[in-house]
């Protein structure tokens, strides 16, 4: 019995180190992916043409559509943010913190606890990435911050002195604000999070994190509503077709085996 007993706290012990090494392996595969999109990206976005008159025509297009639907409130809403110093800065960080950060921290522990789930998600960003830089070629639209004449003021560039001089230009595209990514990698974050998530308060997370976003860009004048609901809707599209994605190619029995044995429950 003993004997027994130790064969099998051997295999489990070895099962437990393969399952370890290959998260790490894939664990760096993944961030090079990751990493090699993202460059692309950059360096595409980096290269569209700045269409100054184009984009700020676009952007009149979207207010007036917004006003005859009865739904610009932008100016109310930031308006009342600007009425204490606090409300201000609070938009200004969220606008950062519920991005990079949410993305990062999403990745990590999807790709640990629900390997299946993050590579839906990774798609869904990639898809909604491809479509979205057609977007900004063919739509180029400046955001209510280059609107100054409207009342809108850049909070970023006021308060924090963060403006398109001071970030990498693949960071800041000045008439890159229709899709809103803010919004819509947010609602994907958000989406595969209510999706996963066995408890109710991460259940929570999911649903007010892009309700949060969608406040923090009016807020910052970064953008429209509108901007925003292309982003939900754009990214609603890419996370359907990376789950129709999913469904067509079997993972094999030896790719999920380790998954399953990193498997974590929710915290």
């Amino acid at each position: 019995m003993n004997t027994t007993r130790k064969l099998n706290t051997t295999t489990i012990y070895k099962l437990l180190k393969q399952a370890q090494l290959s998260w790490w392996k894939g664990g760096i595969r993944e961030i090079t992916l990751v990493l090699v999109i993202w460059a692309v990206y950059a360096l595409i976005h980096d290269g569209l043409p700045e269409r100054a008159i184009l984009a700020f025509h676009n952007a009149y297009n979207v207010i007036d559509f917004e006003a005859r639907l009865k739904f610009f409130w932008e100016p109310g809403i930031q308006s009342w943010f600007l009425r204490s110093d606090f409300l201000v800065q609070l938009a200004n960080s969220l606008y950062t913190l519920l991005f990079y950060p949410v993305l990062i921290s999403f990745g990590i522990w999807a790709y640990r606890c629900h390997r299946q789930q993050y590579s839906i998600a990774r798609n869904a960003l990639f898809i909604s990435a491809a479509i979205g830089l057609s977007c900004f070629a063919f739509y180029p639209m400046a955001p209510p911050r280059l609107l100054p004449s409207l009342g809108f003021v850049d909070t970023l560039d006021k308060y924090l002195k963060l403006n398109s001089s001071s970030l990498p230009a693949f960071l800041v595209n000045q008439y890159a604000a229709m899709p809103s990514f803010h919004v819509g990698w947010t609602f994907l974050i958000g989406m595969a999070t209510f999706r996963i998530a066995k408890t109710w308060w991460l259940k929570l997370v999911g649903i007010l994190l892009p309700l949060l976003m969608l406040v923090t860009v009016i807020a910052t004048a970064n953008h429209f509503i509108l901007d925003a609901i292309a982003g939900a809707v754009l990214v609603s599209l890419s996370y359907g077709l990376a789950m129709l994605f999913a469904k067509l190619i079997k993972p094999s029995e030896r790719s999920i085996a380790p998954d399953r044995l990193i498997e974590r429950p929710d915290l």
